[in-house]
C-alpha cells in the first residue's frame, strides 16, 4: 500500500530553529585564523632567513676578526724583533764607538817620552762588556819629574780620562796605573788616521 509522501508530512511537528543564524562577524573568524597561519609562516620564514644570513654574517666577522687578530699579533712580533734589531745594532754601534783604536794612544804615549826617558813596560788592556775603558800599566825610567805629566796631558789630548791613578817608584822605575775612560764627544769620532794626527809630538 503506497502512502502519499504529502501525509506523512503531515505527522512531522513544526518546531523552531536551535540556534539563529551566525553573524557575519564570526563568520569572518576562520577566514582570519587561516590568514593568520599564513602570516606567521611568511614571517617565520622570514624570520628564519634572516637568522641564518645573521648567522653566515656573525661568522664571517669572527674569521674577519681572528684574521686582523693573527696580522696584528704578526705585526706586534715583528715590531718586536725590529726593536731588538734596533737595540742590537744601537749596541753595537756604541760597542764599535768605544772600542777606539789602540794605535793612536800607544803612539802618543811613545811620543810623549822625552829623550833621558825610557818606557820599561807598557800594557793596556780593554774591558769586554766596556770596550771604552782600558786599564792601563806603564812603568818608565826617567830622571825628569814632569814626564808622568806629559804623557797625561797627550793622553788626556786623546779625549781619555784616567780614573783611580796609583804611583809608585820601584828600583828607580816610575810606575803608572789608571783606568782610562774614552769620553765621547759629541761631534762625529775621529778616524784613525785623524786621531794619529792628532798626537802631540815631541
Amino acid at each position: 500500500m503506497l502512502i502519499d509522501a504529502r501525509k506523512i508530512d503531515d505527522f512531522k511537528t513544526e518546531r523552531k530553529d536551535l540556534l539563529p543564524a551566525l553573524p557575519l562577524v564570526y563568520r569572518m573568524v576562520p577566514i582570519l585564523f587561516y590568514l593568520s597561519l599564513l602570516f606567521l609562516a611568511v614571517v617565520g620564514s622570514s624570520a628564519l632567513w634572516h637568522s641564518r644570513v645573521a648567522s653566515q654574517r656573525y661568522q664571517t666577522v669572527v674569521l674577519e676578526s681572528s684574521f686582523l687578530q693573527k696580522k696584528i699579533d704578526a705585526a706586534k712580533t715583528a715590531r718586536a724583533d725590529l726593536e731588538k734589531g734596533i737595540r742590537e745594532a744601537a749596541d753595537l754601534e756604541n760597542w764599535v764607538l768605544a772600542s777606539m783604536p789602540l794605535q793612536p794612544l800607544v803612539v802618543g804615549i811613545v811620543r810623549s817620552m822625552e829623550e833621558d826617558s825610557n818606557i820599561v813596560e807598557l800594557t793596556l788592556e780593554r774591558d769586554a762588556e766596556t770596550p771604552s775603558q782600558l786599564r792601563l800599566a806603564l812603568t818608565i825610567n826617567t830622571e825628569s819629574d814632569g814626564q808622568i805629566d806629559r804623557t797625561l796631558k797627550v793622553i788626556r789630548d786623546l779625549s781619555f780620562r784616567e780614573f783611580s791613578p796609583t804611583q809608585s817608584v820601584d828600583q828607580g822605575n816610575v810606575e803608572y796605573r789608571a783606568s782610562l775612560l774614552w769620553r765621547r764627544s759629541s761631534e762625529a769620532p775621529p778616524m784613525p788616521e785623524d786621531r794619529a794626527m792628532e798626537v802631540v809630538t815631541p
